[in-house]
């Protein structure tokens, strides 16, 4: 999952630092695409981007159901959250 975005509210001072960085967020869904539980599984190294990344996700709810075939009331997943500037 790529974030191309400008950080908005306080992470607006992240963008004015210009600041890049991969944040790796873990989240447990349920079959409707509401997001139930999420943490930084690895940081970007700056808070801001990790605050971001976990905001993000609240922001996408509800999330595209998962496949039928994938067994469970809740899924988790750890996925790549890239932040990067555009020049």
């Amino acid at each position: 999952m790529r974030a191309a975005i400008a950080i908005l509210g306080q992470g607006a001072l992240a963008t004015a630092r210009r600041l890049q960085g991969v944040t790796h967020a873990r989240f447990t869904m349920d079959r409707q695409g509401r997001v139930l539980a999420a943490a930084v599984e690895r940081g970007s190294g700056y808070a801001a981007l990790d605050r971001e990344a976990l905001a993000l996700l609240q922001r996408a709810q509800p999330l595209p159901p998962p496949p039928a075939e994938t067994p469970g009331e809740r899924i988790t997943l750890t996925v790549p959250v890239e932040f990067f500037t555009r020049r």
